[in-house]
């Protein structure tokens, strides 16, 4: 099977995780096609792109080399079928959503007729629609992901890394909340604030590592942000509803999540007993062997062939 996924933007670097770990782990061909390398800091590994790839060799990957082809986020009003003067292949097809159905946008994707997946988060509350119900991927066995040695900080570093700081919406990532109140517990001498912001993906990872624990959101969902902290062993505060908590349950079989389980009326008062205990280091390699058992290569790869051969 040759899986080719296409994206606009990299969308933090999603398309390009899913298109490597189905090479490296799933037996198949996948590679990934990003029109946009770059949005402002947020800089990831590209595969294919516009800027090393030919308009004729984008033409053969679609409608040649490809047998299976997933849509990442928006598709017909695509950049790169607009350069091409040409209309998306009638080949086996998904389209994944990886953003907030917000006012009138993705109307042409459900309307496409093409089956819609998303990812085992916040989505499926936005997406009834949705067919498929993916596990979004972290190769917890890559050395990015991994920590040779833990730190022993007698003040623990708090890891807080939100994309966003100034924004109202679903995508605040809980900031006018987190931010006081580690800014707060700073001041007493509690706690080291990482607030890690504006850096690559190859400049947060080993920032990340430095921490004790980790800091997700806490009014929307869970994000690959906490995903990377837990395979690092680092135990992460999230929101998660009962909605997200059966979707991952089901998807993966655990009984059991390792996000701590945080809202903006809990959070400080948890956070503040987990200070008290001293117990982030236990927390940690539970985290990381949750990933290990119910989050690994071989399980996200079958979840995602299973969608693909389904097509």
């Amino acid at each position: 099977m040759r899986v080719l996924h296409l994206s606009d933007t990299q969308l933090s670097g999603s398309p390009y995780r899913i298109s490597s770990l189905l090479s490296k782990y799933g037996g198949v061909e996948s590679k990934h096609f990003v029109w946009q390398e770059k949005i402002f800091y947020r800089e990831f590994p590209v595969d294919l792109s516009k800027k090393n790839t030919t308009l004729d060799e984008i033409r053969y990957l679609i409608y040649e080399w490809a047998d299976v082809i997933v849509y990442h986020n928006r598709w017909r009003r695509q950049e790169v079928f607009k350069a091409l003067g040409t209309a998306p292949p009638n080949k086996p097809s998904v389209i994944q959503i990886h953003s907030p159905r917000e006012g009138e946008n993705f109307r042409e994707e459900v309307k496409s007729g093409l089956p819609i997946a998303c990812f085992a988060q916040y989505h499926p509350r936005q997406w009834p629609e949705c067919k498929f119900i993916l596990p979004n991927v972290v190769d917890i066995y890559d050395s990015s992901y991994i920590r040779e040695t833990f730190p022993s900080n007698p003040i623990p570093i708090v890891s807080y890394a939100p994309s966003n700081t100034n924004r109202i919406d679903w995508n605040n990532k809980s900031y006018g909340v987190v931010a006081p109140i580690l800014k707060k517990l700073k001041l007493k001498g509690a706690i080291k604030f990482q607030l890690l912001q504006q850096l690559p993906f190859e400049k947060i990872m080993p920032e990340k590592k430095l921490s004790d624990i980790g800091i997700d959101e806490i009014s929307c969902s869970y994000h690959l942000s906490s995903l990377e902290y837990l395979s690092l062993g680092i135990p992460c505060f999230a929101y998660i509803d009962s909605s997200i908590e059966k979707v991952v349950k089901d998807i993966t079989g655990a009984e059991e999540l390792p996000w701590i389980r945080a809202t903006e009326g809990t959070f400080e008062r948890l956070l503040g007993k987990m200070l008290k205990e001293k117990n982030w280091a236990g927390r940690g390699k539970r985290s990381r062997e949750w990933m290990e058992r119910y989050w690994n290569p071989l399980f996200l790869c079958d979840q995602y062939l299973n969608v693909y051969r389904s097509l």
